[in-house]
């Protein structure tokens, strides 16, 4: 281990390279986007069916007051998350010009912060204790913030193999965690230990995960120096924490209002109409998001091509998601009750309106690969001030008229906030305020024509509600299929994505790292 540490970074040797030289030539640019999404996709599935395997067993092995005491251990933890990273990794991956100083620099004020938040985490189990009566949340408390140390650890590694697009690894390195601290929660759980099963699930997915980052990455620390270098990098990091914290609060805002005003049971409705909206939504924006930032960040230097990819991006996420959200708003009764049940069914007119936030969502929430992929870290955090601002004061007018009227304030203001959003989004980049309503035109008009049949078609069948939807989003299905073989722009755009997954050629791999990650995970 002194070994390790104590590398000098002035000798590192010449395959380091690759890990800072980002340079991704035209024709490898496409496939390494698409095999990321590809691979983060993947990953993302995976852990999902994971995660609900899991439950399924811990459920089965644990009872509801051990999840309550994890839940209750947990509440300050999930704020405290949001400043793991200090915005650090994304300041790696944006940089143009990075240096290993400046990377040495970056790992030990991340290594320090997890020290420090552990100890805040741990502090805070006494009043979290006393607050909710329950002496056993101190030492959860306590062994949670451990992991802080741990993922402090982890962060600059990480930071790396997004920088080199290396999402192969990251993918496998998120697969590997994921099953191993599950099987780990599974066997305390089976050995009787209760809660602490839940907390050898979370503790040692983030070990695992550090673990096999400082693995794929060959790059180590050295003695701390001065952070002069990294002065720059720590300030974009910190306007990207105050965004990170602005978004983390509007997010969670709609909650907190709706339990404080009316009561439990409309905040029932609310919170499972807007998981099962942005279930689906999340899994296709955070793959694409995941792999564009490191991509549009490494095209800073050439504008068209920097235009061109987020258009093509943009087209695309549209093209996938914007008909989806139509179809599932014109079915959402049919859809609360069929994935919910029947006791569910004042979820479904909350979900109708929300679904209208979560179609401008599709393309608002790629302000944030505009801000962090040019380095505006002042203008991104001022702008979620403006934006948290906004949509949390929408809630508190909302809420007059119940969880319903909170679910249109919502929908009004991400309206509201589109156009705004991308006209301070795109000031001083490649791009212009226009580039992003150009790339989601034709999505737009394809979904309109979606909307069109999707209504015709629920008002004219009558069946019960698994056989509505299936047949509502058979014919919305043949719409888009349709739309795209009549309007050869349209297919235009989705040919040319599915062009370069088509490519399969080798990539150049005489650098260190890769684009692809093809190497070792």
């Amino acid at each position: 281990m002194r070994l390790l540490v104590h590398r000098k970074q002035a000798d590192s040797p010449s395959s380091l390279d690759g890990w800072l030289d980002r340079s991704v030539r035209r024709d490898d640019l496409g496939r390494t986007v698409t095999r990321g999404i590809s691979w983060t996709l993947m990953s993302n599935w995976v852990s999902a069916g994971l995660q609900i395997a899991t439950t399924v067993v811990l459920a089965r092995l644990l009872t509801p007051a051990d999840f309550g005491l994890m839940a209750m251990a947990l509440t300050l933890t999930v704020v405290v998350t949001q400043f793991r990273q200090l915005g650090l990794s994304q300041a790696v991956v944006q940089r143009e010009n990075l240096t290993w100083a400046q990377v040495n620099a970056l790992f030990w004020v991340n290594a320090a912060a997890g020290v420090l938040l552990a100890l805040v985490v741990a502090a805070a189990g006494v009043p979290l204790a006393a607050f909710y009566g329950e002496p056993a949340v101190v030492p959860l408390c306590a062994a949670l913030g451990a992991g802080f140390v741990f993922s402090g650890l982890a962060v600059q590694h990480g930071a790396l193999l997004n920088r080199a697009m290396q999402f192969r690894r990251i993918a496998t390195r998120n697969m590997a965690a994921g099953i191993l601290s599950s099987v780990a929660a599974v066997v305390a759980a089976l050995l009787g230990m209760g809660v602490w099963s839940l907390v050898v699930q979370n503790v040692s997915a983030l070990v695992i995960a550090t673990a096999l980052n400082w693995w794929a990455v060959p790059w180590r620390p050295s003695r701390p120096s001065s952070l002069r270098e990294a002065l720059p990098l720590l300030a974009f990091g910190a306007h990207v924490s105050v965004a990170n914290l602005c978004y983390t609060l509007s997010r969670q805002a709609d909650n907190v209002i709706i339990g404080r005003v009316l009561d439990a049971s409309a905040l029932g409705l609310y919170s499972r109409a807007y998981s099962l909206l942005m279930l689906p939504l999340r899994q296709l924006k955070t793959p694409v998001q995941a792999v564009m930032v490191p991509a549009l960040a490494s095209l800073q230097g050439q504008p068209e091509r920097y235009r061109h990819a987020y258009r093509r991006a943009v087209s695309g996420l549209s093209h996938a998601g914007m008909p989806a959200v139509v179809v599932m708003a014109v079915t959402s009764r049919e859809l609360v009750l069929v994935v919910l049940g029947e006791q569910w069914a004042g979820a479904a007119p909350i979900f109708q309106v929300l679904a209208v936030a979560g179609f401008v969502q599709l393309v608002s929430t790629t302000t944030g690969w505009i801000f962090t992929s040019t380095g505006r870290g002042s203008a991104y955090a001022g702008w979620a001030v403006v934006n948290g601002t906004v949509t949390i004061g929408g809630f508190v007018v909302g809420v007059q008229w119940g969880v319903t009227g909170v679910a249109v304030s919502y929908a009004v203001t991400q309206l509201l906030l589109l156009v705004p959003a991308f006209v301070v989004a795109c000031r001083d980049t490649p791009l212009s305020p226009g580039d992003p309503f150009r790339a989601m035109a034709r999505p737009v008009v394809v979904s309109t024509a979606v909307l069109l049949v999707s209504v015709t078609v629920r008002a004219n069948v009558d069946l019960p509600a698994i056989g509505n939807l299936v047949v509502t989003c058979g014919a919305a299905a043949v719409v888009w299929i349709l739309c795209l073989a009549v309007w050869p722009r349209a297919r235009g755009e989705v040919r040319e994505l599915l062009a370069i997954a088509g490519k399969r050629r080798k990539s150049d791999s005489s650098r260190g790292a890769t684009n692809d990650g093809g190497s070792r995970a």
